[in-house]
């Protein structure tokens, strides 16, 4: 991941050195900057330092360059392999511990996707109904439908965990940590829906769009072609 990391830096920062000074203000925001593990539990604190060394290395590099970064996100595997084999308090503990560090640590954690397919075993939904009503900064997700169709019973099962966390979580704010998406790809940086299945060791960034896209329709005043390019 270091060698990754410092590629894409490097090819980053000439980039954006390349690019002609103006404020920071016309620059896009930078929402979040958002590394994905595959964590062992054992080496799981590891694991995030390593992350956070990278992400913070990327950090720098777009502030240098004059872009305001709003968040450092981690994004783990799917929430039932990250506590695969444990009893569900035991996994409730482990996820309060990675609470408590993503504070100390200043980082947003999300814990993947509870369900991805009607097949899932449930059961991750009950723990992630836990950790949302009691853990104010623990983030997750279900998806609702895919390129096969629309998971009915993941529906069904999510519409349960947002009402119970609706009413079990303090002002029922734990809501604000859970989505459910559709046809989500892997990878994307946006919490509370990303998620990924892979090895980890990858990190992607999420911009914010809006100035930049009203600029453009300022300065071209409706000309459709001229703004596209």
């Amino acid at each position: 991941m270091h060698r990754i990391a410092v590629a894409v830096i490097l090819s980053l920062s000439f980039q954006m050195a390349a690019q002609s000074a103006s404020s920071v203000s016309s620059n896009p925001k930078v929402r979040a900057i958002t590394g994905f593990v595959r964590l062992d539990r054992a080496t799981s604190e590891k694991q995030i330092a390593e992350a956070l060394v990278v992400l913070r290395k990327t950090k720098s590099a777009f502030e240098a360059a004059g872009y305001q970064v709003q968040t450092l996100r981690l994004t783990t595997q799917p929430l039932a392999e990250l506590v695969s084999g444990l009893p569900e308090d035991q996994a409730l503990a482990f996820l309060t511990r990675l609470d408590q560090l993503s504070v100390k640590e200043d980082f947003i954690p999300n814990v993947g996707v509870a369900m991805m397919h009607d097949s899932d075993d449930p059961s991750a939904m009950h723990l992630l109904e836990r950790a949302l009503s009691t853990l104010p900064n623990i983030e997750g997700n279900t998806i609702i439908a895919d390129a096969a169709g629309i998971h009915w019973k993941t529906i069904h099962r999510t519409s349960e965990l947002v009402k119970y966390v609706s009413e079990h979580s303090p002002r029922s704010q734990g809501t604000f940590n859970f989505t459910a998406t559709a046809m989500l790809k892997p990878l994307a940086p946006f919490f509370p829906g990303s998620y990924h299945t892979g090895a980890g060791k990858q990190f992607s960034i999420g911009f914010e769009g809006a100035n930049v896209v009203a600029e453009i329709f300022a300065r071209d005043k409706g000309d459709a072609e001229s703004a596209t390019a």
